[in-house]
């Protein structure tokens, strides 16, 4: 017996190095129903999770955070995730403090952050960050962030990467959310069921929860989350492969509370192998944000100066959003945001898509060859998009006043989509915020240089 148990502790061994193998050579063909129902995630741990414990006791406002940090094995994955999450953590938490200071609420707020790893194997972590806000007994707030990260690259996948298979998940998961709710007798807000790249999503046996944060609040019976099975949609969900980062993205924090201004200021400092492309980017990037602060402070010294009795400062805020960070090419968004009184505050998304070849700041006529007519080709796309957002919403109608772009639009890069996107006012009211417009690089890429084709991926 004793020899037979060691032949079969053998076979064991050799059957899991062998599944192994199978695993690390069948990436791109493993289906999410296999990966949540098999439950290997436990026999394939390669990550750590450590944690900050962070208490911030403010007159109006106490916190208390557990920060995550995670280890594994590829030093810049690790320090890319890190950032990112801490980053993420750390804007709420400025911006919370700050509504109390403009504000002067005399209600205490009382918040906790937590974390949890839904998911996890040698290719994927997908860890939650919850938020619990609570003012008194009878008011609180759940709120989370999901974030999936390739553990190969450091990226983060969205849902419409998670998804890539199946084009139409929009709808599908809009309808099965709908049906739902009808089948169960819930009044959800239809409103809040927004489904595109930028949906929450956790990884969960037999599909993924979708949700909508807050996902609970107060008293209400509904919670905003939805289990959402993998059987609904027509394609296997596939594990979508990312390339590689080109830089890793730090952030400077500057909070200032002064006599006419507050504000917080995130600033993106990117470190990169070529120390030349890093400091010519840096500091472009942080003086276009300092004269920024400058000039707000400036403005609200000259305006609140000449009337003493009034007690609210101005605000002024910078954050930013990298959408793509891989195949030569870094697209930051900074969004500033001014406000000085009014219903309702003031901001204006810049841009920087920058070749790391060589540093270049890109605008958009450098994407495209000599003569094309490019702007023809993306005003057409752009009127399509239009009529089909009227077609299916007939409150849109009338809303777009669209012309036509200019020459050197705003735009950013995010996968393989050149996103176009307009000002506040521009094409549309202030409602409709900054109305933005995904082409695909197969309505484009006959038109692009050959040194840019490559960047859509």
């Amino acid at each position: 017996m004793k020899y037979i148990r060691i032949l079969l502790k053998g076979i064991s061994v050799i059957v899991v190095l062998t599944l192994l193998v199978i695993l690390s050579n069948e990436k791109s063909k493993f289906a999410i129903r296999d990966i949540t129902q098999a439950n290997l995630s436990q026999g394939l741990r390669t990550v750590k999770i450590t944690e900050e414990k962070i208490r911030i006791d403010d007159k109006n406002i106490s916190i208390s955070v557990k920060m995550p940090e995670v280890h594994c094995s590829k030093t810049e994955v690790e320090r890319y995730i890190n950032t990112y999450i801490r980053r993420n953590i750390n804007e709420f938490i400025n911006h919370q403090r700050q509504a109390i200071e403009i504000n002067n609420n005399s209600e205490k707020k009382y918040i906790s952050i937590n974390y949890n790893v839904a998911f996890e194997d040698r290719n994927l972590l997908n860890i939650i960050i919850y938020r619990n806000i609570k003012k008194d007994k009878n008011k609180f707030t759940l709120e989370k962030d999901s974030y999936l990260f390739d553990l190969e690259t450091g990226q983060r996948i969205y849902l419409d990467n998670f998804l890539k298979n199946n084009s139409d998940y929009q709808e599908v998961i809009a309808k099965y959310i709908y049906n739902y709710a009808k089948k169960h007798n819930l009044r959800i807000d239809k409103d809040r069921i927004i489904i595109n790249k930028y949906t929450n999503f956790i990884i969960a046996d037999g599909g993924m929860i979708i949700y909508f944060n807050p996902y609970k609040q107060n008293n209400s019976k509904i919670n905003y989350e939805f289990k959402i099975p993998s059987q609904i949609f027509k394609n296997k969900i596939k594990i979508v492969g990312t390339n590689n980062i080109v830089a890793n993205i730090d952030t400077q924090t500057i909070t200032k509370d002064g006599k006419y201004i507050n504000s917080v200021i995130n600033i993106p400092i990117i470190i990169t192998s070529n120390k030349k492309i890093e400091k010519c980017i840096n500091d472009k990037i942080r003086n276009d944000i300092m004269d920024f602060y400058n000039n707000s402070q400036e403005e609200a010294k000259n305006y609140l100066s000449k009337f003493p009795d009034v007690e609210n400062k101005f605000v002024a805020n910078v954050d930013f959003e990298v959408k793509k960070n891989s195949d030569n090419i870094l697209s930051i968004n900074v969004r500033y945001y001014k406000y000085s009184g009014g219903a309702h505050g003031y901001y204006e998304d810049i841009s920087y898509n920058i070749d790391m070849r060589n540093g270049k700041v890109l605008m958009l006529s450098d994407l495209f060859k000599e003569n094309s007519d490019y702007k023809k080709v993306i005003d057409d796309e752009i009127r399509r998009q239009i009529e089909k957002i009227v077609k299916n919403d007939k409150e849109y109608e009338g809303v777009y006043q669209f012309n036509g772009i200019k020459l050197n639009n705003k735009f950013y890069i995010q996968d393989d989509n050149l996103v176009i996107y307009f000002d506040l006012y521009e094409i549309a009211p202030y409602a409709a915020g900054q109305p933005e417009f995904s082409i695909n690089i197969s309505t484009i890429s006959h038109m692009l240089k050959d040194e840019y084709r490559e960047m859509f991926k």
